[in-house]
């Protein structure tokens, strides 16, 4: 007898190398793990289940991976749009003053969010990620985090602008910062990393090639090897870390990276929208896989970041949804969508980025991005039950057709907005279902929320350096 039998629903498997369609399927579930999946009446053959789903009329398929979050921004969704440049004249000055007493909150937030829209995992890079990880731990998604170690004090900023510094400027280094923070960071790694049989895992998170010396870059590396981990880096990101460099070692970004052995398989390079393609083909050599945000590079920088010719010189993608400031969302199914419709636009032809390829990038290539597709990413026998499913009988997924082409897949990336997901399993624990989440009281949250907004809100109002933001000008003027 299993524990769980998922009967009777359309399966997206993402075996082989497209989406593993099974009509008329069925999953088994033994504890954390599936240990059957495939045409109903060879999975029901195994014998009775404690418990059994019913999916007639429905989709069920492996959990969404957002690859990039920063979680605890979520409390300034939307302050940092049509700005520039976005994190030096909105961001930056917005969100520093965020109390980190009520980041956790924030990461409540953007996990209720994700995981009501079907992501089961989780790649925040964000910091004070002790006390973000506890919210993980309790909402009961899945994780790959890690603690952002940077030689940037932002405390710092006044000193700077005193001495002559500009938005644009590379950025002064403090080394003591860097060790501060690397030293967080790999005691992070030595709390949490495997909890909970390793649905919480850590790895390192040097911040970007301007914001960290040559000498820092290469100990992160250095640790990061030490423990079999990765490295989750913003690479070409913006122009600025490219004018740094340049200033300091006479190379843009990915070619000074290249030259001190950085970029590696082991590496997981983040946006690439500044890169040039000689230098996205040099990543792509390296065997370090890219994560693409489609959303939130569209909206604050108006980019299109190179996903496409990533893929075609066979590199491998995974899709995030960066941070709610400039992005409004962490909702995979629009990364999806974004990312399929700016590769044809830019390309002009309705041939790029097909369907089938985005919904890998959101599944079993987000997981090895994440270097967990050993675990989850798929429905297959011995991974870990990560499991979504969403309502085939109401739009945008209905009406079905299977034959004789079916149309399940241009719909969930075209036009599924993550409004039909019904459940969302992680580790075979349901974590939502039917609108409600198992692990927290989401009108407690609503209410912490508003609360912790109200501090956020105050603080910035107090400092007169924000009044004369665009976007300060803008709500001022009645235009937002």
């Amino acid at each position: 007898m299993v524990d769980t039998l998922i009967t009777g629903g359309h399966l997206l498997t993402m075996q082989g190398d497209g989406a593993g369609f099974v009509e008329n399927g069925a999953v088994a579930i033994e504890g954390r793990r599936i240990v059957a999946v495939g045409p109903r009446e060879k999975v029901e053959a195994l014998g009775p289940a404690r418990r059994t789903i019913d999916a007639t009329g429905k989709l069920v398929m492996p959990g969404l991976i957002d690859a990039h979050t920063h979680s605890h921004s979520d409390l300034g969704r939307g302050w940092a749009q049509e700005v520039q440049p976005w994190m030096a004249s909105s961001y930056g000055p917005l969100m520093r003053h965020a109390d980190e007493r009520d980041s956790p909150i924030g990461t409540m937030l953007m996990l209720m969010e994700g995981v009501a829209n079907g992501t089961t995992t989780f790649g925040d890079y964000d910091r004070p990620m002790d006390a973000l990880l506890a919210v993980h731990e309790q909402f009961g998604n899945r994780a790959v985090v890690c603690e952002n170690i940077s030689e940037l004090n932002w405390d710092k900023r006044e000193e700077w602008v005193a001495q002559g510094w500009k938005p644009g400027d590379p950025t002064p280094l403090d080394p003591e910062t860097g060790e501060r923070t690397l030293a967080t960071a790999l005691a992070l790694y030595d709390r949490w990393h495997g909890r909970d049989e390793g649905r919480l895992r850590v790895i390192l998170g040097p911040h970007a090639p301007d914001f960290l010396s040559k000498e820092m870059l290469l100990r992160v590396q250095e640790e990061a090897r030490k423990r079999n981990t990765l490295m989750h880096l913003h690479v070409a990101q913006d122009p600025r870390e490219n004018n740094a460099t340049l200033q300091r070692y006479g190379l843009r970004a990915i070619p000074f990276l290249d030259s001190i052995g950085l970029l590696a398989p082991d590496l997981i390079a983040v946006h690439l929208c500044f890169a040039e393609p000689e230098e996205v083909e040099m990543v792509v050599r390296s065997g370090a896989p890219m994560t693409c945000c489609s959303n939130s590079i569209g909206i604050i920088d108006g980019v299109v970041p190179p996903a496409w010719q990533f893929v075609q010189l066979g590199g491998t993608v995974a899709l995030g949804s960066d941070q709610a400031p400039g992005n409004n969302s962490h909702n995979v199914f629009s990364e999806m969508r974004a990312t399929a419709m700016y590769a044809k636009i830019a390309a002009r032809s309705p041939l790029p980025m097909p369907a089938w390829q985005v919904l890998r990038m959101a599944t079993i290539d987000g997981a090895k991005v994440l270097g967990i597709d050993d675990v989850v990413g798929s429905l297959e026998e011995g991974k870990e039950a990560d499991i979504i499913m969403l309502d085939l009988t109401r739009p945008p997924l209905a009406p079905v057709l299977l034959r004789p082409a079916r149309n399940i897949v241009p719909n969930l990336v075209y036009a599924e907005t993550g409004s039909n997901v019904l459940m969302t399993m992680v580790a075979g624990n349901i974590i939502y279902q039917d609108g409600e989440y198992t692990n927290i009281d989401r009108h407690e949250v609503a209410a912490r929320v508003a609360e912790a907004s109200a501090r956020l809100q105050d603080a910035v109002a107090a400092d007169p350096l924000t009044h004369d933001l665009a976007i300060t000008r803008l709500t001022n003027e009645g235009k937002i």
